[in-house]
Formats: C-alpha cells, sequence, structure tokens
C-alpha cells in the first residue's frame, strides 16, 4: 500500500479530530455543546457528500459504452483514407447515444502526450458527430506501420446530458487492441477518507489471517 496517501488521509484525520480536542483543553465542560455543533456539522458534510455521490452514479446511467476493432471492415469514414491504412472501428454498444467523438492525443509506452508533429501525418481521423445504439463507425486510420506499434490513442466523446468522457484504445506489438475507460473518483473528501481507512484495516486483517 502506498505511503503518500495514507499520510494524507492521517493528516486529514488529526486535523478533523483537533478542533473538538483544543475545545475541550480550552473550554472544558463548556465545550460539550460545541463539540455536538462540531459533530453535526460532520454529518451534514457527509450527507452533502452522498448526495454528491448520488448525483454521479445517476450519471452514469447515460454513459455511452463501446466496443474496438482494429482491422478492415464495411464502414467508411467521410473522408477516405489511403489504402494501405488500417481503421480503427469504433461500435456503440450501449443503450445511449455518444456525441462528438474525436482522437485527442496521442501516448508513449509511458503515457506521456506524444508532439502531434509525429503522428499527424500518419493518423486520419474525422468527428463522428453522433453515434447511436449499435451503430458502427471508423473512429481512425492508421499506416500500417503505425498500428502495429505500442502506443495509446485518446480519444473524447460527450452523452446525453452534455457530460464529457475519456477513453483510451491501448495498441500492442501483436495487433492486440484494448480499449481502456477514464478512471473516474466519486466526490467525497470525507466518505473517501472513512472507505479507505475501512479498506485498509481489511488489508492488515487479510495479512495477519494468511501470516497464521
Amino acid at each position: 500500500m502506498r505511503i503518500m496517501p495514507l499520510l494524507k488521509r492521517i493528516g486529514f484525520v488529526l486535523l478533523l479530530l483537533l478542533i473538538p480536542t483544543l475545545l475541550a483543553v480550552r473550554l472544558k465542560w463548556d465545550a460539550i455543546l460545541p463539540i455536538i455543533i462540531y459533530l453535526q456539522l460532520l454529518l451534514i458534510w457527509a450527507q452533502v457528500e452522498i448526495a454528491l455521490r448520488q448525483h454521479s452514479l445517476f450519471a452514469t446511467q447515460f454513459k455511452p459504452f463501446f466496443d474496438i476493432k482494429l482491422g478492415e471492415g464495411e464502414i467508411t469514414p467521410i473522408v477516405a483514407p489511403p489504402s494501405d491504412a488500417v481503421p480503427i472501428r469504433i461500435r456503440n454498444t450501449s443503450k445511449n447515444a455518444a456525441y462528438n467523438i474525436m482522437v485527442g492525443r496521442l501516448l508513449d509506452r509511458q503515457n506521456k502526450p506524444i508532439p502531434p508533429s509525429q503522428w499527424k501525418d500518419r493518423v486520419q481521423s474525422d468527428l463522428i458527430s453522433s453515434l447511436a445504439p449499435d451503430e458502427e463507425a471508423v473512429l481512425c486510420s492508421l499506416t500500417k506501420e503505425l498500428a502495429y506499434s505500442e502506443f495509446t490513442i485518446e480519444f473524447s466523446y460527450s452523452d446525453q446530458l452534455g457530460g464529457f468522457g475519456t477513453m483510451y484504445v491501448k495498441l500492442a506489438k501483436d495487433g492486440k487492441i484494448l480499449l481502456i475507460p477514464e478512471r473516474t473518483e466519486l466526490p467525497g473528501i470525507l466518505l473517501d477518507t472513512l472507505e479507505y481507512f475501512a479498506l485498509f484495516f481489511k488489508f492488515l486483517g487479510f495479512r495477519r489471517h494468511f501470516k497464521r
């Protein structure tokens, strides 16, 4: 388990505990009411974060999902690619339409952006204005040399609610292709900290169990 995330969350918990501790030291028995008010504020904070998470989970119902293929197909892009180009075909496998699908960047094996000057002439792409459920289109076309290299294509899209999303198409030298969704974290500092420590103590429990 990483040390820095753990230290940050320990610092956050210590900060939360510092306020009632200072109240108790300064006011002694008179600190009971301020501490109760402080705990109520923490409860309101947690309720706000729960509401934000519910909204985030509700929005995921309208996000599209895709399937990706490398190779020839019947779908032809608006601009015809060179005859030796290898198309990357994208299919909407969800019940939600996707809009404004377009290639943004190329990333190398260390997931660092490749300057456009190094790949613009070898990648041909066009904006896909919309992609209905079960509809397929060509996301981009690559030269054969580039198609069987190791790199990642980043493309963006928008959903029915106007929210933006990002996905990554990872290509390997052996011709394998993977579609990786963008990592999203649920909102909430307080809840995230509580969940982190719950997993942390479970992890310690598992380690003790397997050491026996």
